[in-house]
């Protein structure tokens, strides 16, 4: 038995100064220097991502709403250089996608070392894990965990997963006074579409300096803050529904998988059927957006499936907003944006250098085959069971170069003709001019001209005047209210006495959102509603509304009442009303919440 002691302890003593000695001929080196190949660097709004360290560049494998960059989905970086030829560990931090709830494991990408595979490993990972393939090891030291209700935006804030990688080389893997070159490309996951992994640009991993010590508390100070939020949400549900206190009806529309949906227009029909019509794509920027439309037939209890009404392949028809007229005719405004390459990723306008080439005149479009933004309108004389071809705005002889929207329903005149509400780009060349303007068709829709601007921002000193929500009240008055991206985000608006040919001056309201839908109720009050976006207009999101009680004139904000406060990222809102017969009033709009969207309403009484 001592013997057996003796051999045991010989053992573990030779295993232990084996681990030392390796340990001695083991060199850590900074796995990031240089970036080679990356996608997702043309969106202005995306220059740093939050992970443990706090905010950071980051190069990422392929959004997977470019469909064009999908058959390249890696990322490749050269390291630090390589001192001795001798085995050595690569330190660098990444980041991953979060998984939703109903996937265990996520998808898995392929590492390989100067162009030769060495192993394969699992985005999403949530814990210390180590993948070992030969003479190849990959060590994830997590050190910033997410949940897919943890609010980050699946798009726009690729945040994910965040620790340290460290890959271990054989020394016959390396060579001295030469960098590596190091590459993950992500493999085929049919489950989820949404898989991705970036690497940080941080050269100092192996360093401990006051910085990083800085980083990391201000990344877990930001965490604490969300988590405080989500505490706030839960406590206010909890106590509304015990107290009895809760007076709002919500309910999920629609929602299909993992695609994006947004925003949520409204119609009730003569025959007492409501249409609800909403876009719905990959993601919020993709160039596969499609104009889609459900029927109720119980005042929107029930939906029936969905068709698409606007589908035009490789153009992003971004919203349809619809009027039942007199008639009978229904007819909906869509809003299309082309800016795409033929990747299918979006060209921001401030990146844009084949924009900057064109000419003023070849920024003018008349259908989806030329560049930059567009609207087009198209009608059903069956109650929304069939519709026209297109009939595109052209605007040629128009005062202003491009435009957008509608954002809200047209309105009827009572000579039949038919009003429309868009932005106006580039008035008078004035490119930091953000109108919004009304345009007029005496045709149905088949041909527009201008009208009047309602709301105009020379020079772009007061943050614009964007998405005009409008209703045309019981005296004949055309109120207005304006989205305005001054520091406040606050609502504008205004108001025409004479058809719409002439406006107030446009004055700042007291309501913080974005963008306004107004009705006129029964009783002759006005109710607008509009999105709180969290992060930009408040926290947290949700959906609020607030009332006129002399026709559009003020806006009483001691009025307004919170329909949702439970929206966790900037991706939610554009609320439209309508009031059913029995006064309530129904409330739609678009959310998202674990990594999926959701078309959602709420019925309450004003």
């Amino acid at each position: 038995m001592k013997r057996m002691k003796r051999i045991g302890f010989l053992f573990l003593v030779t295993m232990l100064v084996s681990v030392s000695l390796q340990a001695q001929n083991q060199q850590w080196v900074e796995g990031f220097d240089i970036i080679f190949f990356h996608h997702d660097d043309s969106d202005p709004r995306r220059p740093l991502n939050r992970d443990f360290r706090g905010q950071s560049k980051g190069y990422m494998t392929a959004g997977w709403w470019i469909p064009g960059h999908m058959d390249r989905n890696f990322v490749s970086w050269q390291t630090a250089v390589v001192p001795e030829k001798k085995p050595t560990t690569f330190s660098f931090i990444g980041s991953t996608s979060v998984l939703p709830a109903e996937i265990s494991k996520g998808p898995q990408a392929k590492l390989t070392v100067n162009g030769q595979y060495a192993l394969t490993f699992t985005l999403g990972m949530m814990r210390d894990y180590t993948w070992t393939e030969g003479d190849y090891r990959l060590t994830y030291v997590s050190k910033r965990v997410e949940y897919p209700y943890t609010s980050t935006h699946r798009e726009f804030d690729l945040y994910g997963n965040s620790g340290v990688f460290q890959l271990s080389l054989p020394a016959s893997a390396v060579e001295a006074g030469k960098p590596v070159t190091l590459q993950v490309e992500i493999l085929p996951f049919e489950r989820w579409p949404n898989g991705w992994f970036m690497v940080k640009e941080y050269r100092d991993v192996l360093k401990t300096s006051i910085e990083s010590l800085e980083g990391q508390l201000e990344a877990l100070r930001m965490d604490v803050t969300k988590l405080n939020e989500q505490t706030q949400i839960l406590a206010s549900q909890v106590y509304s529904e015990l107290l009895g206190t809760d007076k709002y009806e919500h309910s999920v529309v629609y929602t299909d998988g993992y695609r994006h949906l947004h925003p949520a227009d409204i119609i009730r029909l003569e025959n007492g059927e409501v249409l609800l019509i909403t876009r719905e794509g990959t993601e919020h920027i993709s160039n596969d957006g499609d104009v889609i439309m459900l029927r109720s037939k119980d005042g929107g209890k029930t939906w029936g499936d969905k068709t698409t009404i606007a589908g035009i392949k490789n153009v992003d028809e971004r919203e349809g907003c619809g009027i039942q007229l007199k008639d009978g005719t229904i007819m909906v405004g869509v809003f299309y944006n082309n800016l795409y390459d033929n990747d299918g990723e979006y060209a921001w306008p401030t990146n844009n250098p084949e924009l900057q080439k064109l000419s003023e005149s070849d920024k003018r479009y008349t259908d989806p085959g030329k560049h930059y933004l567009g609207a087009y309108t198209i009608s059903s004389k069956d109650n929304g069971r069939t519709w026209s071809k297109p009939a595109y705005i052209e605007t040629a002889n128009l005062p202003f170069t491009n435009l957008e929207g509608p954002t809200d329903a047209p309105i009827e005149m009572p000579d039949g003709s038919v009003l429309m509400a868009v932005i106006g780009y580039s008035p008078k060349s004035d490119v930091g001019n953000r109108s919004s303007v009304m345009l007029r068709s005496t045709d149905k829709g088949k041909t527009w001209s201008y009208l009047s601007t309602i709301a105009s921002d020379p020079g772009g000193k007061l943050g614009g005047f964007m998405e005009p929500g409008i209703v045309r009240t019981k005296t004949g008055r055309i109120v207005v209210g304006l989205r305005n991206h001054a520091l406040e985000n606050a609502i504008w608006s205004t108001y025409s006495d004479d058809n719409g040919k002439t406006w107030t001056p446009v004055w700042k309201t007291d309501m913080i959102g974005h963008p306004a839908d107004i009705i006129q109720l029964k009783d002759g009050r006005l109710l607008m509603c509009y999105g709180i976006r969290d992060g930009i207009h408040g926290s947290p999101g949700g959906i609020r509304a607030c009332f006129s009680n002399d026709n559009g004139k003020t806006w009483d904000i001691k009025t307004e009442v919170q329909l949702r406060n439970d929206f966790l990222n900037v991706d939610i809102g554009y609320p439209e009303s309508i009031q059913r017969p029995d006064g309530k009033i129904m409330t739609v709009y678009y959310y998202n919440l674990f990594g999926k969207y959701f078309i959602g309403s709420t019925v309450w009484q004003p």
